[in-house]
């Protein structure tokens, strides 16, 4: 047999061998047309032409054994966990596909990461939270298929949806199209038949309920059997009435509270936690559950049980995700996420009726397990500033929007004046044009480091009226001497997005000394700082910035030390367990957890326009006091320049000189980096690989976009580089 390529010849005759003889000929003459670099399919070719078909059947078994081994030999990287599942999670929403993130990490990773890949897709389909894109996309095929087909054919689409999120759209459908059958006088047959044709536990349980309920409205008596658990005691419906129905079945889907509380305080026990039961509410999110620790018993014994509850409660109590669990006076409290989950919308809290008290300025909070409104008195010395912050889809900008639009509806500018700063370009810019701005909204750090110089002037000048009355040290004190007469306005300077701000090197000083200055004493003058962000990172947010908040407001957030930061304590990881969509923690003197308000501004934009409106046309009673400082002369006078538009160019206040040999030093060492000869060759090896720039600085430096302008001076050097090495024809990988 010849091998193409080879400078060989091995000639066989099968007839007078042994097939032993003939296999380890065959072997030898593989190995060497492997080492010449014949390719599997070149090499069978051959087999073919000049042996027999047992001999074909060995060599196909040789080569396999063969790529077996060499997959088993190659180098191997041993990766993060946190790296590969932030990996793994970046490429799920980019829309790559199951099988091809396994190839990929079949590959190159070893097998006990390759397990954790595995493990980690399948939470990541199961609980991340989707984009509103995602929720309208399914919501819309969801409608779709109701309009066109069976009611079957919605329960197979539900079934194949895997994150939970998404199902709940689903679910609620499904109750809604339940009642309306069950109006139109559907047998009962007909819904426990539907009830056997879904593997759906829960739409299973819908059906038989409606079964049930159907049973009672026509009196006929129905086997509870048939509902797979008859111990459900159900309500007859009070009237036909279609929220009052709908809300009539989602309630037969869960234990009662009580019920809810006796099983978890037995649960407990089995944990050898003893416990009371004590009561519990429901609120628009979840469901809370209090209980009273027996004596002796830590709570650090259950501060980190909510992942047990799942296990051992999840169909019970229809956990999904692990419950926060919290200290109250008087006990622990467990909140239990609700299925029926209602929103707190904006409309539904606010009518604007009567005047508004000018010495008590505040922003809507949200609402309470209670139901609750529950408002965030600026006027307070436990407020005063905020820092919030929480992960995307968390509700950060809703509740930003609506503290906005409550404001401007609410106060006159002669009492409330707002300074918005919006880097992302997207949340504020409706509000440009109201009469309460005092400045364009800002949309880059330089223009945000403008209006932050701006109001510690105007803090300044507020202090200076102040000397001239004796007796006033603070803006309560003034107003309350001088109003209705004289109104010294409240400033709302509300900055979204200050990581961008924070990272930026020619302008974060400016920001960074500015706001050290307002937070130390603008709360006094009625200049209130609230401060946002998505990544609360420690190395980036100045530690004593952040101590400078009195008040703080978490919305749910990615890693639990995000928690620790924007709460102000390494030991609070509850922001973890919030749900998103408006769920947050909001701490001064105490935490309490609170649903925000949906402004629904993309659902309903013309009550929002309506609100605008009247904001803008609104009767202003008031005389305002004013400084006298103007923010477009003030501007140009910063830069020694009549064009506000020139900023930038140069700058040299007194706020920056200080500063400015830190910022040279610090604006230049990305040219101090020297990247040794392993250094080169790794990153070298993972380009070639296909690795994106932001994961060969991971992998290489182990620093991420958290680790501020550390990571941006490494990231410079990789990018310089790597297109070193192409001529320098790209600016980014």
């Amino acid at each position: 047999m010849k091998f193409l390529g080879g400078e060989y010849l091995l000639m066989l005759v099968p007839h007078n061998d042994k097939i032993e003889s003939q296999k380890q000929q065959v072997l030898a003459a593989i190995m060497q047309a492997k080492q010449d670099g014949l390719s599997n399919e070149e090499i069978m070719e051959n087999v073919r032409e000049a042996l027999p078909s047992s001999m074909v059947s060995y060599t196909e078994t040789v080569l396999q054994q063969i790529d077996f081994r060499a997959k088993l030999s190659r180098p191997l990287r041993e990766f993060n966990l946190e790296f590969l599942f932030q990996v793994i999670y970046e490429s799920v929403i980019a829309g790559t596909n199951d099988e091809e993130i396994l190839s990929i990490c079949a590959e190159h990773c070893t097998l006990n990461q390759y397990e954790f890949a595995r493990y980690a897709l399948e939470y990541i389909h199961l609980n991340r939270m989707p984009s509103q894109w995602e929720q309208n996309n399914v919501y819309h095929q969801i409608i779709e298929i109701v309009n066109i087909s069976p009611i079957e054919s919605l329960f197979e689409y539900i079934e194949s949806i895997k994150n939970i999120y998404l199902k709940q759209i689903g679910y609620e459908v499904v109750q809604e199209n339940l009642y309306n059958l069950f109006l139109s006088n559907k047998q009962t047959s007909y819904f426990t038949d539907l009830a056997n044709k879904s593997r759906d536990k829960f739409i299973k349980n819908y059906c038989c309920r409606t079964a049930v309920l159907v049973a009672r409205a026509t009196g006929k008596p129905l086997d509870l059997k048939l509902t797979e658990d008859g111990s459900v005691i159900l309500k007859e419906p009070k009237s036909l009435d279609r929220n009052t129905g709908a809300n009539e079945i989602v309630a037969s889907q869960i234990l009662t509270m009580v019920q809810a509380g006796k099983l978890l305080v037995d649960t407990l026990e089995e944990f050898s936690i003893n416990a009371k039961y004590v009561d519990a509410k429901t609120g628009p999110t979840f469901n809370r559950i209090k209980v009273k620790l027996g004596r002796g018993v830590s709570y650090k014994k259950v501060e980190d049980i909510g992942n047990d509850l799942v296990q051992q409660l999840g169909e019970e109590l229809n956990l999904k995700v692990a419950p926060m669990v919290s200290v109250v006076p008087g006990g622990v409290v467990f909140d239990i996420p609700r299925l029926d989950r209602q929103f707190a919308y904006f409309r539904d809290y606010f009518t604007f009726d009567g005047e508004p008290d000018i010495h008590s300025v505040s922003i809507p909070g949200g609402v309470d397990v209670d139901g609750t409104y529950v408002e965030i008195p600026l006027y307070s010395d436990n407020v005063t500033h905020i820092l919030g912050g929480g992960r995307t889809r968390g509700g950060k900008s809703q509740f930003e929007k609506a503290a906005i639009l409550y404001l401007v509806r609410r106060y006159a500018p002669s009492v409330v004046r707002l300074a918005l700063s919006d880097v992302k370009r997207v949340t504020f810019g409706k509000f440009d044009g109201l009469p309460h701005l005092v400045a364009p909204v800002a949309r880059d750090a330089e223009s945000t480091a403008n209006l932050l110089d701006y109001l510690v002037e105007e803090m300044e000048l507020r202090y200076q009226e102040f000397e001239c009355h004796s007796s006033i040290e603070t803006i309560t004190q003034y107003n309350s001497r001088f109003a209705p007469d004289f109104v010294m306005p409240r400033v709302i300077c509300l900055i979204d997005e200050c990581f961008d701000l924070l990272s930026d090197d020619n302008y974060c000083d400016r920001i960074e000394t500015a706001l050290m200055k307002l937070l130390a004493k603008a709360g006094g003058a009625g200049i209130h700082v609230l401060l946002y962000t998505q990544r609360p990172d420690k190395n980036v947010i100045d530690p004593l910035i952040r101590s400078n908040f009195p008040a703080k407001t978490a919305f749910v957030t990615t890693r639990p030390e995000d928690s620790c930061i924007i709460l102000g304590d390494d030991k609070d990881k509850r922001a973890v367990y919030l749900l998103g969509y408006g769920d947050f923690l909001y701490k001064t003197t105490e935490v309490v957890r609170l649903q925000a308000f949906y402004v629904a501004d993309d659902e309903d934009p013309e009550y929002f326009q309506q609100l605008l409106l009247e904001a803008k046309n609104q009767n202003d009673p008031y005389t305002a006091w004013k400084s006298g400082l103007d923010f477009d002369e003030f501007v140009a006078s910063l830069y020694g320049e009549s064009n506000s538009k020139d900023i930038g160019k140069s700058k040299a206040t007194a706020v920056t000189k200080t500063k400015q040999s830190k910022t040279d030093f610090e604006g230049s060492f990305n040219f101090k980096v020297q990247l040794d000869e392993e250094a080169r060759n790794s990153i070298l090896n993972l380009h070639q690989k296909g690795y994106q720039l932001d994961e060969i600085v991971k992998a290489v430096f182990n620093l991420s976009r958290q680790d501020g302008r550390s990571y941006k001076k490494f990231r410079n050097v990789v990018e310089d580089f790597l297109n070193s090495l192409k001529g320098g024809e790209e600016d980014d990988i």
